[in-house]
């Protein structure tokens, strides 16, 4: 999926550039703020679907929206929406960060959830919602779950334990790592060649416990350390230069 993804991106980014500027004249006639403008698109040599979208938050953003795409995939009876990209990953613990593939896909129900518990709009198409929460929650901070932050975590298994910090609330998920693991069960050694995030549902903070709200803070608090930590021991001269295998 990734390959055939990224094997669009050139065409994907030539129709961005040929949509903005319709999307800036409409939102120069928008009188209310934000603002969004949503765009199907379908390469016509794949037929692979994209609905392209551009967010002014406020009048301000006018001429510089948020921009972005997103593709739908079916599974059966199930919807999802896809994003498409790489970043860095750590394996284990103490493992060096690298470069990978990743796919992350938001299901109807987080799409429903982030809608219901957070945007409160009745009116809005679930494309409408899947631009809006893409655009506003750019930066996601990864959280191992406890049991302060949810006591019935552990029922979700291994490939549950993660949740995102993000702008407006609470992700949660399940995700899985493709490769090719050590016959001796040492995870160092293990070839990791993707990543795949299923974000399966969303909580407002302002909804959640007091006791759920102080461990998403330590928790945050304690990753952002780490983070500061890999960034010192992996950066030369103030920059992570991380790439990725082919």
């Amino acid at each position: 999926m990734y390959d055939h993804l990224a094997a669009d991106k050139k065409k994907v980014d030539i129709k961005i550039d040929y949509l903005l500027p319709k999307a800036i004249k409409s939102f120069k006639k928008t009188m209310r703020f934000p603002a969004w403008e949503l765009y199907d698109y379908t390469i016509p040599s794949t037929n692979n679907k994209y609905v392209i979208y551009f967010y002014a938050e406020s009048r301000a953003r006018i001429e510089n929206p948020e921009i972005g795409s997103f593709t739908i995939v079916h599974n059966g009876k199930h919807r999802f929406i896809v994003k498409w990209g790489a970043g860095g990953y750590k394996h284990t613990p103490d493992g060096e960060m690298m470069a990978i593939r990743q796919i992350h896909a938001y299901t109807s129900h987080f799409i429903q959830r982030y809608n219901e518990r957070f945007l409160k709009d009745d009116s809005l198409t679930a494309n409408e919602i899947a631009a809006r929460y893409l655009s506003r929650n750019t930066i996601a901070m990864p959280l191992k779950q406890n049991e302060g932050i949810n006591r019935n975590h552990e029922k979700y298994g291994e490939k549950g334990q993660y949740a995102f910090r993000v702008r407006d609330g609470i992700c949660f998920s399940y995700s899985a790592v493709d490769g090719i693991e050590s016959e001796d069960g040492d995870r160092h050694k293990d070839k990791v060649e993707a990543l795949y995030i299923c974000y399966t549902t969303f909580m407002n903070e302002s909804k959640m416990t007091d006791t759920q709200r102080k461990a998403i803070l330590k928790e945050h608090w304690e990753k952002w350390l780490q983070f500061a930590e890999d960034f010192q021991k992996e950066a030369k001269d103030g920059v992570i230069t991380l790439k990725l295998e082919p």
